[in-house]
């Protein structure tokens, strides 16, 4: 399976996406693992979004400081 990148804004639209699954399977599901694929990647794009994040606050810092 080949990596996929997305853009933040395609990324945050996933999460939505994903959001909007879990509410509706969490609704109906009768077990956790029906949804367990679906937190997981939520998860890990939250984790990658938030990183992104840091790693530019942290260059924009270096760069005012220089």
């Amino acid at each position: 399976m080949q990596k996929v990148e997305l853009t933040k804004q395609e990324a945050l639209l996933v999460m939505r996406m994903l959001n909007y699954f879990l509410i509706a399977q969490s609704n109906n599901a009768t077990h956790k693992s029906d949804v367990a694929g679906a937190k997981d990647l939520k998860n890990t794009l939250f984790r990658q979004i938030m990183a992104i994040d840091e790693s530019k606050e942290q260059v924009s810092k270096s760069t005012k400081q220089d």
